[in-house]
């Protein structure tokens, strides 16, 4: 590297010109996915209609997100919590993980079931906020995590160690 030459080279003096006019055709404040990268990575405006989609892990249980396009105001939140445990692999753990699924069953914006490969999932939808800021989306998400903590947290005791949860990392 050159004496005084930094290592990053200097832009244009126009380079955020596009991306500061992408984002002034957006309305205030800046909605969660309102803008996107195209494929040379500039921000371009979205598409309202489609879909976002995108997944986070908590408890070591990845979540699926979706959030419909602007003609579904939802926002939608499903994972796989694990397999129901055997009969005779555990007993207990299997009469207690069938015990949560019907208590879960008052879950104000969601329930957890057994599905027919014999897996406990959380299925969870809740109303889009208005305006839907990044903040706002994540307060929702937070209120159904909220809302189903007793039962994950109690799940992560109860399953089996070979349950796909826990190689996850």
């Amino acid at each position: 590297m050159e004496q005084g030459r930094s290592d990053t080279a200097q832009q244009p003096a126009d380079s955020g010109i596009p991306t500061i006019e992408a984002l002034v055709k957006q309305n205030l404040p800046l909605e969660f996915g309102a803008v996107e990268l195209d494929a040379s990575g500039r921000v371009k405006p979205r598409d309202p209609a489609n879909p976002l989609h995108f997944r986070f892990h908590y408890l070591g249980v990845p979540f699926d997100v979706e959030i419909p396009g602007a003609d579904n105001p939802e926002i939608r939140l499903a994972a796989d919590l694990g397999e129901l445990p055997y009969t005779a692999e555990s007993p207990a753990g299997r009469r207690y993980a069938q015990q949560l699924v019907r208590a879960a069953a008052g879950l104000p914006h969601g329930r957890i079931f057994v599905d027919n490969r014999q897996h406990i999932r959380l299925e969870a939808a809740c109303t889009r906020p208005v305006p839907s800021t990044i903040s706002q989306v994540f307060a929702a998400i937070a209120v159904i995590m909220l809302e189903s903590l007793p039962y994950l947290r109690f799940l992560t005791e109860v399953l089996p160690q070979r349950s796909y949860r826990h190689q996850v990392q």
